[in-house]
């Protein structure tokens, strides 16, 4: 078992390239989920969900209900934040898809920018490449079938979806660390 990035959710391996897949049963019945049943699924606290979308940066919820789109934000602004300012994230967000209120200026949504990120993740952890060049060839690949609204919009992914993986990379490299630091100390 894995963790799904972003999420307390255990997942088993193999499945994170089904990225948003996962969880997107989730919406079918439901027609959105609560604020504690978001925070439940990312492993955050309330105040910090309500912080983000204080600051704008998740949109705000449809009476009182979150949408795909919202769960999908809040996981990646999570999966980042172990490596990255939360407004430097916040900032590549707004650069592939403007305000997170309105969707009009999207060039992807967030729950397939998500997906995509954890193809990338998947193959990058799985064939151990580290350099941003590699990375790169694996942003490119996972985007091959991307249709951009409007010309340059897939570089701007490439280049976004490359900080991301690289920050996620980092964050990953820091916990293990972390780890191994705490055993010497134990």
């Amino acid at each position: 078992m894995i963790k799904l990035p972003g999420t307390a959710l255990e997942i088993e391996d193999g499945r994170l390239v089904y990225g948003f897949a996962n969880l997107s049963s989730l919406f079918s019945v439901t027609g959105g989920l609560t604020l504690s049943q978001i925070c439940e699924i990312a492993g955050t606290e309330l105040t910090t969900v309500q912080n983000w979308i204080k600051r704008g940066w998740v949109a705000h919820p449809e009476n009182k209900r979150y949408k795909e789109n919202h769960l999908a934000r809040i996981i990646i602004l999570n999966m980042l934040r172990n490596s990255l300012q939360l407004e430097q994230i916040a900032i590549i967000l707004r650069y592939i898809n403007g305000s997170a209120d309105d969707r009009n200026d999207d060039i992807i949504p967030d729950s397939t920018l998500y997906s995509h990120l954890c193809i990338i993740v998947d193959k990058v952890v799985s064939l151990n490449i580290t350099d941003e060049e590699g990375i790169k060839n694996c942003v490119s690949d996972a985007l091959t079938e991307y249709s951009e609204p409007y010309e340059g919009a897939k570089e701007k992914l490439i280049s976004a979806l490359t900080v991301m993986t690289l920050a996620f990379i980092a964050s990953e490299i820091k916990l293990n660390a972390e780890r191994i630091f705490k055993e010497i100390i134990e």
